[in-house]
């Protein structure tokens, strides 16, 4: 994996701030724009990422707080899942839903703001969409949904607690593989456009 683009960002940002104290006190617009500029993409990442985020609390508090759709089990019914047994099969299935509307949110959010007009590599939307899908298994449905029903349900912590320690547990993963992998910077065509 290449680490260059990240690296290359901070140091663009690092070498701002050794500079900043005096401009930005001399015209903050301008220090705000260039911070803007040299951390555009990690912003954007971030911003897409708390779109997911209320996405995914929306629909848990629609689906399990409100309880809109009646055909889904009731609050803290047992489920036999093989190996064990889980005490709040709504609180599952909803973190489940909510995990997958999150994924596609972002995954628009990416695909059209966040790393559009960036000299990516050159990928078909179908399989840029089955690697997210892909790689989102890990934090999305792994690790967001065990922290959050791990808190909710094994140490009675409020799922409205528990949903942003899942999504900040997932975040570096995600930006990680995001930018580097699935949108990762085409170096050729880079190097083209400084010529």
């Amino acid at each position: 994996m290449d680490g260059a683009p990240i690296i290359d960002e901070v140091a663009v940002g690092l070498a701002d701030l050794t500079v900043a104290p005096a401009s930005a006190l001399t015209n903050p617009s301008t220090f705000i724009r260039r911070q803007y500029e040299s951390h555009r993409t990690i912003i954007r990442f971030a911003v897409v990422g708390s779109f997911g985020y209320v996405i995914y609390s929306g629909l848990l508090f629609l689906l399990y707080d409100l309880h809109a759709l009646p055909f889904l089990p009731e609050k803290k019914r047992e489920v036999d899942l093989l190996l064990f047994t889980y005490n709040d099969s709504l609180l599952l299935i909803t973190t489940l839903i909510g995990t997958e509307a999150s994924i596609l949110g972002v995954f628009a959010g990416h695909s059209l703001w966040t790393f559009a007009g960036l000299p990516v590599a050159e990928k078909r939307l179908w399989l840029r969409f089955v690697e997210f899908q892909l790689k989102a298994l890990v934090p999305t449905l792994g690790i967001l949904t065990v922290v959050v029903n791990g808190l909710a349900v094994g140490f009675g912590i409020h799922h409205t607690l528990a949903v942003p320690a899942g999504f900040a547990t997932s975040f570096m993963w995600n930006w990680l593989w995001d930018s580097r992998i699935i949108w990762r910077r085409n170096r050729s065509a880079e190097r083209e456009s400084k010529v």
